[in-house]
This record gives structure tokens, C-alpha cells and sequence, in this order.
């Protein structure tokens, strides 16, 4: 397979698409690319009719689909918080490409999971092995029973894909020249399927917990102890921090998580790391002992206290990235899909980009700014790697 990436900043979409589109065809050898992505700031697609028309125009029979995010990078370009554009070329795919769409409202995570199985039910049965990568809104995407039962019923199918960045007004996917909020695009890669890295700076630590009260969005007991007090124990346990004010321990409260599992492992198609969803802690009382949370728990799973630190990632991904490099030492494309919050990490003594590039030097990599990873769960706070051959 080949890639070519292009980038412009240009305000106007119109001349940022073409810039773009002709250095990613330049890279390419100025070949017609059998699939284009494209990656874009808000602001471009606030008219969606003009939008629509201007990329019509412009990739015309080529196959194209895409994202709204808030930042985007190759090997030595970037925009991050900025207007931008970029463009993926592909060439030589291994795979012909084929997409789904699914549009909706409201009960999104099992309405769009039950929509992709009945349209892959439709298509000719494959006992080799397939992959979906799925691009869709942010609000509410999450790993959900429904996507559970897709994998089930598909065991061949390797699933996998993100929630794009806010934009304001809201964010929006492409497919073939129409934007629709509120939707998921999938694209249908028969017969192949990429190798998948999950890098995570948030894990799980000690043994599983057990949540004996909660009221609403507070946790009440822990462990038969008040909530606050056990998260308590456990950063004692943990980083033997010292006696210390209130407020300076806080701070430290602040790098940590509930962190959900799945009771019985499932593997993963080609794919290293280990998906846990992670749920994060709004505020504490002292005097209650209570904790609020930021999401609602699924008690079919099992909970563990975990934190956020620069060595989970930059260590444990070092190990993901070797056997990556074992199976494809020689990638053509390297995506690398961030959330932000990750992307971001000031506390971190070495970026996911310049990670991966320790182990792919020479691959054509291309970098997106996500709100959530989902890759057998919903993985808000990790990096997910796709290795093309």
C-alpha cells in the first residue's frame, strides 16, 4: 500500500482542500488514490451545503470519508487548536473499499451496533479475516452492550475506531461528499485487517474493588469503607506519600480513576494492549467520606482503582511497540489515533509521535486528535495504533 499526506492551514476551505489534496497526490507519485481521508477544524464544514459541494468538486469519483477534530499530524506537520486540513491519499489498498453509514439521534451505541451487524449479515460471508473502522460523533460514543454483540456474532471481524474532537457548533463525519452530525461511518476493509496497538497512560492498580454503596453519581462505601477514605489508602498504598494538607492531597486525588474490565477476557483480532474503560472522580467530601463520578458504572464488570502516570505509557507502550514492529517491521502507513487529553500530557517526557517514530522511522504516519478510542472498550485517555503492511 501507498500514502500521501497533505496539509494546509489556509482559511478558505476551498484553497485548503486543493493545497492539501495536491501535496498528499505529490507524496502518492501523483497517482489517483483509490481512498482519501480527510481531516478538518469546524469551522470549515459550519456551511454544510457549500462544504459538500467544494469537496464533490474537488474528489470527485474518488472514494473519501473524514472527520471533524481539533488536531491532526504527519511525520513533520501539524495543526493543533488551529484552522486546518488534512488529507491521507491511499493507493494500492489491500482491501476494496466499502462503507456503512448509520444516522441517528437518540439510543445511538445500539442502534448503530445493531445497523452495522444487519448490513454486514447482508453482505457475501467471508471466513477470512475482516476488519471495520468505524469514525463517529463523540456525544455518547461509547463502547456499549451493542458492540459487545457485534464482535459476538462476528467472530472473524476485527472492530475498531474513535469519537471524533468537539467542534462547536458540533463535530461531523464525511462520506463521499455529504457531512451528517449525529452519524457513524464505517469503512469495510474484506479480507484484511490492520495490526492495533492500545497505549495507555491511565491503568489499573492492586486488587478489584467492591462498590457496596452509591447513590446517583456518588459513591458511598468502598471496600466497606467510606469511598473517599479507601481512595485514601490506596494512593498511601501506592505512592507512600507522606502526611500532607488537604488540599496538596487533592492534587494528587486528581491522577486518579475507576477503572472498568471486562470479568472474563476476550481476545482481540491482531491486536496488543489491554482496552479497559476508564471513568473519571468530579470532587470528594471529607466529611462524608463521599466521592462523585463522573459516569455511570457497569456493575456486569469489575471495578479496580487505577492512575494517571507519564511511565505507564511511556513504558508499557515500548513493549506493545516491539511485537507491532515484530509482526510488520516495515509498516507503509502508521496511524495514530490520540485523545486529546493524551495527545496533550504536559507531564510527559516524550510524545506518542515521537515514540512511534523510535520503531517506524521510515513509515508514513498519520495522526488524529479524538474524544475516545474504542478498541474492545471505550478507551477515553489512550492512543490507538493501526499498522498497515
Amino acid at each position: 500500500m501507498k500514502a500521501g499526506i497533505g496539509i494546509s492551514r489556509s482559511k478558505d476551505f476551498q484553497t485548503a482542500l486543493q493545497e492539501a489534496y495536491r501535496a498528499a497526490l505529490q507524496r502518492l507519485g501523483a497517482l489517483k488514490p483509490e481512498l482519501v481521508f480527510l481531516a478538518y477544524t469546524y469551522d470549515y464544514a459550519l456551511d454544510t451545503e457549500l462544504f459538500s459541494k467544494i469537496v464533490q468538486r474537488n474528489l470527485r469519483d474518488v472514494p473519501h470519508f473524514g472527520c471533524s477534530t481539533w488536531s491532526a499530524w504527519s511525520h513533520q506537520e501539524m495543526f493543533d487548536a488551529e484552522t486546518g486540513l488534512m488529507v491521507l491519499a491511499l493507493k494500492d489498498l489491500p482491501f476494496p473499499p466499502k462503507f456503512f453509514k448509520v444516522h441517528s439521534l437518540k439510543e445511538k451505541v445500539d442502534l448503530w451496533s445493531s445497523e452495522l451487524g444487519k448490513a454486514l449479515e447482508a453482505e457475501p460471508k467471508v471466513m477470512r479475516e475482516q476488519s471495520l473502522f468505524m469514525v463517529a460523533d463523540s456525544i455518547h460514543f461509547n463502547s456499549g452492550k451493542g458492540f459487545e454483540r457485534l464482535r459476538a456474532q462476528h467472530p472473524h471481524l476485527q472492530v475498531f475506531g474513535f469519537g471524533t474532537s468537539f467542534g462547536i457548533p458540533q463535530s461531523t463525519v464525511l462520506l463521499n461528499g455529504e457531512v451528517f452530525s449525529n452519524a457513524l461511518v464505517a469503512l469495510w476493509m474484506n479480507g484484511f485487517s490492520p495490526w492495533l496497538g492500545l497505549l495507555q497512560n491511565i491503568r489499573p492498580e492492586a486488587n478489584q474493588i467492591h462498590i457496596n454503596r452509591m447513590s446517583e453519581n456518588l459513591l458511598i462505601e468502598i471496600d466497606e469503607k467510606p469511598a473517599f477514605y479507601r481512595l485514601c489508602e490506596h494512593l498511601m498504598a501506592e505512592d507512600d506519600l507522606p502526611m500532607m494538607p488537604p488540599d496538596e492531597f487533592r492534587k494528587h486525588m486528581g491522577n486518579l480513576y475507576i477503572v472498568e474490565k471486562l470479568r472474563r477476557e476476550e481476545p482481540m483480532l491482531k491486536a496488543f494492549g489491554e482496552p479497559f474503560r476508564i471513568v473519571s472522580l468530579l470532587g470528594s467530601e471529607m466529611t462524608t467520606g463521599m466521592v462523585a463520578i463522573g459516569d455511570t458504572l457497569d456493575f456486569d464488570r469489575a471495578h479496580f482503582l487505577g492512575q494517571k502516570k507519564p511511565k505507564y505509557v511511556e513504558e508499557y507502550s515500548r513493549d506493545i511497540l516491539e511485537k507491532l514492529k515484530k509482526e510488520i517491521p516495515n509498516p507503509s502507513l502508521v496511524m495514530t489515533l490520540c485523545s486529546t487529553s493524551h495527545f496533550r500530557d504536559s507531564e510527559r517526557q516524550i510524545s506518542d509521535l515521537d515514540l512511534v517514530k523510535e520503531y517506524f522511522p521510515n513509515a508514513v504516519m498519520f495522526g488524529l486528535g479524538t474524544n475516545g478510542e474504542f478498541l474492545g472498550e471505550a478507551n477515553q485517555y489512550s492512543a490507538l495504533l493501526a499498522i498497515f503492511p
